[in-house]
């Protein structure tokens, strides 16, 4: 035994170092400081954030979206909750859809409709006045960093989105009244409080943006069709300047992996880093890991941790490529960070790129707006339909003449084909229209 002592003290040696080499690398694995660090001065960044967009109207007002819209909060929240029950989220949809979109004339439409856009649409108007401040940006208690137990946590967006529903409404009703410049101003106003939900709302306002867009969608394309040539002009450098402010998706994925981090984490951070946090965030660090609670291992906690931080700063860097790009190097990552030692869970490229793709749908309605308004002012101009359309953006369509004063709008891509637009001629520029 004696000769094998120097032996088992050589490999007694050799594991000591091993095992001390793995504590090494489990503790500068395993240890949070440094993320909770970046989380507090990522989410800090957040909280001061400010949303200086150009303003879709000239003159705009002095002060921000925001100091405008929360004084008007608990009124439209109270609309909301008194909603009838025809309004209420159902399988049979919107009860005034029909006649939204343009396939029912008003005779048609349930009476209710209009009775609640009646006692809606002085509230509305003033929401609607609030987009045209200088600044944009939500009411913090509407943020993405808003505390959950404010009473807008869980409902103030979707009071938000149900006022866009009674304005695409109040557009066809314009419409129908002919009073189509009028219809236009609503529809831009609208279109403006899509883009305000997406400044500082995160994924959540920017899904809710994204359903504001799409109800505003052919009822503001009727009404681009129907304005007097003037009205749409002016409205095509009014939705250019939209466009402007739009975030790009990285920017929403910054927001979402600060929230997720919050909401998944916040039980592994110190009091100290807790008490760095801005209050309405770290009432989300405390509060919402019970409804989204961190695993239950600290192991796999800290390992999850490290791989949401990573996984999210690698979906950031390809989150404003093209569509076809983006979802290559989102398909990419997931193949990439699925099997290893541990099944450790992290961000999703699949379901991020589903967000994206609602996004893309968004800026291609808005481009097919910004398309239609100017196919008619050249129809009104030159006489003639045009024989070939711009690329405007990411987005290119096709114009399909149906007959001398109508035509379509058609996506290229033919997966989009639902969302084509139909338009008729206006008179030519400087012939005169005898008025009703």
């Amino acid at each position: 035994m004696a000769l094998n002592r120097p032996l088992l003290a050589v490999v007694g040696g050799a594991l000591a170092v091993i095992l001390a080499s793995l504590g090494g690398v489990a503790y500068v694995t395993l240890r949070t400081g440094p993320l909770a660090e970046r989380l507090v001065e990522d989410t800090r960044a957040l909280a001061r954030r400010r949303y200086p967009r150009p303003s879709h109207v000239t003159p705009t007002v002095s002060g921000t979206f925001a100091q405008q819209l929360a004084p008007l909060m608990d009124e439209v929240l109270r609309l909301y909750r008194e909603r009838p029950e025809a309004f209420q989220p159902s399988a049979s949809g919107f009860p005034c859809q029909g006649f939204i979109e343009g396939r029912e004339p008003a005779s048609a439409m349930p009476p209710v409709c209009r009775e609640e856009w009646k006692k809606g649409r002085e509230l509305l108007a003033r929401v609607l006045a609030a987009t045209h401040e200088e600044e944009g940006g939500l009411p913090e208690e509407l943020g993405d960093l808003a505390s959950p137990r404010h009473p807008y946590a869980d409902t103030g967006k979707l009071a938000l989105q149900y006022f866009m529903r009674l304005a695409s409404l109040e557009t066809r009703l314009l419409l129908e009244e002919g009073q189509a410049a009028k219809a236009v101003d609503t529809c831009v106003d609208t279109l403006a409080l899509s883009r305000e939900l997406s400044l500082g709302g995160g994924l959540i306002g920017q899904m809710v943006s994204v359903a504001g867009h799409g109800f505003m969608y052919r009822p503001c394309a009727a009404a681009l069709d129907a304005a007097p040539l003037e009205r749409k002009r002016a409205a095509v450098a009014q939705l250019s300047r939209l466009a402007e402010g739009w975030l790009p998706f990285s920017q929403v994925l910054r927001q979402e992996a600060v929230t997720m981090q919050l909401m998944l984490m916040g039980g592994l951070l110190s009091p100290e880093h807790l008490a760095a946090l801005p209050a309405g965030a770290r009432d989300v660090a405390t509060q919402m890991p019970d409804v989204l609670p961190a695993p239950a291992n600290p192991l796999v906690a800290r390992l999850t941790w490290r791989k949401l931080v990573k996984g999210f700063d690698a979906l950031v860097l390809v989150a404003d490529l093209g569509p076809e790009a983006r979802r290559r190097e989102f398909e990419a990552y997931d193949a990439r960070s699925t099997g290893g030692l541990f099944d450790i869970d992290g961000p999703s490229g699949a379901s991020y790129a589903r967000f994206a793709e609602r996004v893309d749908l968004l800026r291609l309605q808005h481009d097919a707006l910004i398309t239609l308004a100017e196919v008619d002012l050249e129809r009104a101009e030159k006489g003639r339909w045009p024989q070939g359309l711009q690329h405007r953006g990411t987005h290119s369509f096709l114009l399909e003449a149906v007959e001398p004063g109508a035509a379509r709008l058609e996506p290229c891509v033919t997966e989009l084909a639902e969302h084509a637009l139909h338009l008729t001629a206006d008179p030519p520029a400087g012939a005169w229209v005898r008025q009703p």
